[in-house]
């Protein structure tokens, strides 16, 4: 039988009589034997911390040389529990000189920007009649209003965002058209129109199982054969996958100002993306192609899209 390294080393120490951490000891062997801690898989290897920091500068705008990054290992080394962790990091960023308003402009406009080209791809093969989009502090920040080619009705669902971390809207950035904004409680009027195109950009891991059932139950009663649907997912197939993921999202989230429970929830609802194909289809949709969202990272993230059949 073959050990891991964590197995390896535990059953060592315990031999050895050491059968807890102690606050001194060396942050590499408190990252080995605290696996059940994403913070401090990622925060205390040096490797996946540095691949990390980088990462929140290039997609959320959270810079390198923000005193922030600091601070945030200071505090995974100081606590064990992961939402003391993330309580933690929501106070340090909350007292912190980043402009989360301009900082989430930056990142919503980043990600507009980048699935226009996609949505630019499908619709110039294929005409849309009918959009409704999820996942959105606004309408000014989705895709679809820089895409010429989509007829129809055209809805953003907005989530709602806490006023501290309202994202700024660009008035030098406007698009050809502008989507119906449709809050959560009347998203009934959608259900009025047909739906030939949907997306879900803050991705399906946002959603518990009923809530992601209930809405792609939605979706198939109004939209025809051959609609699409995008996702914005996570590939999560190993433990560091889950762990690097884990963290990234826990970043996004505190920038949207969420709390612990919502971000835990989410943290329960990822994995592989085969896996994300299995459960759209049993909503009848299957797999039509898959982009890469962050293809010089270590991030997996896509977007997949997909057909009703």
């Amino acid at each position: 039988m073959i050990l891991s390294r964590r197995t390896f080393l535990k059953s060592s120490l315990a031999l050895a009589g050491v059968t807890s951490l102690s606050a001194t000891a060396s942050p590499l062997l408190r990252a080995v034997l605290n696996e059940d801690n994403s913070y401090r898989a990622v925060y205390l290897n040096k490797y996946r911390q540095t691949q990390l920091i980088e990462l929140l500068a290039k997609q959320l705008h959270i810079y390198l040389d923000s005193d922030i990054h600091d601070r945030a290992i200071d505090c995974v080394e100081m606590f064990d529990d992961e939402g003391v962790i993330y309580q933690q990091l929501a106070n340090l960023l909350a007292k912190s000189a980043i402009n989360l308003n301009l900082t989430n402009m930056h990142r919503y406009q980043d990600q507009q920007v980048l699935l226009t080209t996609f949505l630019n791809d499908l619709t110039s093969q294929t005409p849309i009649d009918g959009y409704v989009s999820f996942g959105l502090p606004s309408g000014n920040f989705d895709p679809i209003s820089h895409v010429p080619k989509v007829n129809g009705t055209k809805f953003t669902v907005t989530q709602t965002v806490p006023t501290l971390f309202t994202p700024l809207e660009r008035a030098d950035f406007v698009g050809i058209s502008s989507p119906t904004e449709v809050s959560q409680d009347d998203i009934g009027i959608v259900n009025q129109h047909q739906t030939q195109f949907a997306a879900l950009y803050d991705g399906p891991h946002n959603y518990s199982q009923k809530e992601f059932s209930a809405l792609m139950q939605r979706l198939i009663s109004t939209m025809p054969n051959n609609g699409y649907l995008a996702m914005r997912l996570f590939d999560v197939r190993q433990p560091i996958d889950n762990h690097f993921v884990s963290v990234f999202n826990d970043w996004s989230n505190l920038l949207s100002g969420k709390s612990w429970l919502e971000a835990k929830a989410q943290r329960a609802r990822l994995q592989s993306i085969q896996a994300w194909h299995s459960e759209v289809a049993k909503f009848g949709f299957r797999i039509k192609n898959t982009h890469s969202l962050a293809p010089d990272s270590v991030l997996p993230e896509y977007l997949a899209i997909y057909e009703k059949v």
